[in-house]
């Protein structure tokens, strides 16, 4: 893998001129104003869901008119990641069945977990909870909803219904408490927090607070990390703590570690750019400021977007090719590679992921391993100077210059007129004059 925590990706787009990769945009199955067709046939691939898919086409032919085998399929696409699917067949459940509120809920959940629909997603769930107004699970995802709108007063309206009907309901007061802490009602907020000394979130909240207070909240962070290691935002506050403590190495490479978890974090990354800068690693700081500002760009729904990216997309090589060119626009070589290798492990013959995996390669200086994939990608372009060209080059910073001339004349007899194979062309001449010149 590589080593370095992000690479140019200016190298790598200038190189792609023969190339031209899918578009990240097209994985992000529809949108809000499409008309969903309800599937005719049979479509999950994977086995393990492909044969349960066929028993519940076989039970909705034999009883049309049973909402239940019509919720079980939109949940088995939804669990597949068929969300257009599973919105198709919950209208229909809907337009057959509008007394059913588990089709109102399900829908409602998928459109405001994917962030298609708000507006609808809200819909479905209200008419979800006026037809049954006591079931707990219906409420929690309205506040979820609520939430990302960052629309808090009628999240903390559904939070009271709930809290009338369960009390000590773990995840009403977690919610509760956060957007008290949003809103800056910071003791009410702290009581309701000392309601869960135990809940992991809860307890990171706590510390947070007593870190705003100006008081020393290492100690709380290190027992939460003792208790969930894997936690980011705890991870995030202790780095900062053992910053505040001028321990440099240990901060950065706490930060390091949560951007290669989190690519999306833009916090850790603005924290990584003053240490670097602070220790006059220009490259470092310059490229981890040009993956922030991308980063920036992309906004709060997107960047979210990107981070559920997996999850809400079939498991397919063409999803993992679409996170590797995601990962590649901020700047995260290493984690670009992984779902590179991926997209070739389910599609042995993806040119485009072959081509950046050799890219990444390069940029790094791995010219040996880069050429494997290019010689691959040449046997399914056995006419692209491009590729000659690359693998001169290749040849050529690994001193090999029998096998970099032998490259270099092949992709001039294709093409006399390419741009790379006449900029090798001039830079060899140019080392040999030198060479000539300065033997020793």
């Amino acid at each position: 893998m590589i080593n370095a925590p992000c690479i140019s990706v200016i190298f790598i787009f200038l190189i792609a001129l023969s190339f031209r990769p899918g578009d990240a945009a097209a994985q992000q199955e529809g949108n809000s104003g499409v008309d969903y067709e309800f599937p005719s046939e049979p479509l999950i691939q994977d086995p393990l869901y492909a044969k349960k898919e066929q028993q519940l086409f076989d039970a909705i032919k034999k009883e049309p008119d049973n909402p239940s085998w019509l919720i079980q399929l939109a949940r088995l696409y939804q669990v597949s990641r068929y969300y257009d699917k599973a919105i198709a067949v919950l209208n229909d459940a809907i337009a057959k069945h509008p007394s059913n509120s588990q089709a109102h809920y399900f829908l409602g959940q998928i459109l405001g977990s994917q962030q298609r629909n708000p507006t609808r997603s809200i819909e479905e769930l209200h008419e979800a909870i006026r037809l049954q107004p006591n079931r707990i699970e219906y409420r929690q995802e309205l506040v979820a909803v609520y939430y990302r709108l960052q629309r808090f007063p009628p999240a903390l309206e559904q939070i009271e219904e709930i809290l009338q009907r369960e009390p000590d309901n773990i995840m009403a007061l977690y919610r509760k408490a956060v957007i008290l802490h949003i809103q800056g009602v910071i003791p009410e907020a702290e009581s309701i927090l000392d309601r869960m000394p135990n809940d992991e979130h809860a307890r990171v909240l706590k510390a947070i607070i007593v870190q705003q207070r100006g008081e020393n909240a290492k100690p709380l962070f290190e027992s939460i990390l003792k208790d969930y290691p894997t936690n980011l935002r705890a991870r995030y506050e202790y780095g900062k703590a053992i910053l505040r403590e001028k321990k440099v190495a240990e901060a950065q490479k706490i930060f390091e570690e949560i951007i290669n978890e989190d690519p999306f974090y833009q916090h850790a990354q603005f924290q990584l750019i003053k240490l670097y800068s602070l220790q006059k690693e220009k490259q470092k700081a310059a490229l981890a400021k040009q993956s922030l500002d991308t980063i920036n760009r992309m906004g709060r729904k997107e960047r979210n977007f990107y981070r559920s990216y997996l999850r809400h997309h079939p498991d397919t090589a063409e999803t993992h090719y679409s996170m590797g060119l995601i990962y590649l626009e901020i700047g995260r070589g290493n984690l670009a590679e992984e779902e590179f290798l991926k997209t070739l492990s389910m599609d042995a013959n993806h040119q485009e992921a072959r081509f950046y995996l050799a890219q990444i390669q390069m940029a790094s200086g791995n010219f040996d391993r880069a050429l494997p994939y290019l010689q691959a990608l040449l046997s399914q372009q056995p006419q692209s100077s491009r590729l000659y060209a690359l693998i001169a080059q290749c040849y050529l910073e690994m001193k090999d210059s029998a096998n970099a001339a032998q490259s270099l004349r092949k992709s001039l007899e294709i093409n006399p007129q390419d741009p790379l194979a006449n900029r090798i062309r001039e830079l060899w001449s140019r080392r040999s004059i030198q060479s000539a010149t300065n033997p020793n």
